[in-house]
């Protein structure tokens, strides 16, 4: 299994992106390079993903089980990748960053990439803050939460260009009210609503991995700037996670019409205004045109057992926008109901119980 690992130019240690300085960096000399820098000097960053990769025989624990098995660039040491969708990761000897190159190939090889912009110390910062705010979290939850367990990943998307021409037909009505000294009146105004016109979706994102169990979490920390993407370079991968797409265009195409077609009937629904109610009796949508491109998303990931239960928290790795599901201390939540209790039950006396004693 073909791996690449980014050397410092200046004392060949390992680099890894820094999301809070936007450059590669070196934990050992502590030199810092742009992205221009190093291709000045290596070229093409991505010389080692070509096509002739792909053409390698699998070994027979990637045959078998779907892992890798990968030899460190940094130390020589032979580790197992352990799901087939991995395409960043760590070598779990000397902690060097590594990349599988023949995961990001040919159809695999994603079109554009957006970098951590937030880096791991504020993605916890972030976590911590989050968890203040959560009145009925337990008090030992942030301190057994394992903060260290965060993990950087880049998320595979599918980036959707699509061109519609659509429209609707609706019923709006307006009410007006009035009266006299002898009667109230009401006059309601019927109206045939028509929306017609071409909408043009740029970048819509749908996730490419068939993973059910981050799926909720990725759904929740959209939307990415997408004027900060830039083109994809392995590079960027160097220090972080990464996973490959495993679910292709075919796959999710009928989701993502439906969903565009949902966006479109609310667009078409809100340039309907000044009526008293509207009532949408025919929507009709068709694509003019489309462009799919494959990119990666940065997500701060953190997984954790509380008390044997499994929780998940995720946060944007560009803007901060974040998702979790935190426990419950029963306690707490005892307390506030108790005291809720007897406040209303305050508020009763006074109402109904003092009345009567009056």
């Amino acid at each position: 299994m073909e791996t690449v690992a980014y050397k410092c130019i200046n004392c060949g240690g390992p680099l890894e992106y820094n999301a809070a300085k936007q450059k590669f960096a070196c934990e050992y000399c502590r030199s810092e390079f742009t992205e221009e820098q190093l291709r000045e000097h290596f070229g093409n960053l991505d010389e080692n993903l070509s096509e002739e990769r792909q053409s390698e025989e699998q070994s027979d624990i990637e045959k078998e089980y779907g892992a890798a098995l990968y030899t460190c660039q940094s130390c020589g040491a032979e580790i197992i990748a352990d799901t087939e969708n991995t395409a960043a990761t760590f070598c779990v000897y000397c902690h060097s960053p590594v990349v599988i190159s023949n995961r990001l190939t040919g159809e695999f090889k994603p079109n554009k990439v957006i970098p951590f912009k937030i880096s791991e110390e504020e993605a916890k910062n972030k976590f911590r803050e989050f968890c203040k705010k959560k009145k009925f979290l337990p008090k030992d939850f942030v301190s057994s939460a394992q903060l260290d367990m965060m993990k950087g990943v880049y998320y595979p998307y599918w980036l959707v260009d699509s061109d519609k021409d659509g429209g609707v037909r609706a019923t709006a009505e307006k009410v007006r009210r009035w009266e006299d000294d002898e009667y109230e009146y009401e006059e309601t105004k019927i109206y045939k609503v028509t929306r017609e016109g071409k909408i043009g979706f740029k970048g819509y994102p749908h996730t490419a991995l068939n993973d059910g169990e981050h799926a909720k979490a990725l759904k929740y920390v959209n939307p990415y700037d997408d004027e900060e993407f830039r083109p994809f370079t392995m590079a960027y991968l160097s220090g972080f996670l990464a996973e490959k797409r495993d679910l292709e265009r075919s796959d999710v195409q009928s989701e993502v019409d439906g969903e565009l077609a949902d966006y479109a009937k609310k667009i078409y629904r809100e340039t309907i205004t000044g009526y008293d109610s509207v009532k949408i009796d025919d929507f009709h949508i068709r694509t003019l045109g489309e462009n799919w491109e494959y990119g990666l998303m940065p997500v701060w990931l953190m997984t954790f057992n509380y008390k044997d239960k499994n929780y998940m928290y995720a946060m944007n790795g560009q803007t901060g926008k974040n998702f979790g599901e935190l426990p419950v201390s029963v306690g707490k939540l005892a307390i506030f109901g108790s005291v809720m209790f007897l406040l209303l039950a305050v508020i009763v006396f006074f109402l109904f119980g003092g009345a009567s004693f009056l």
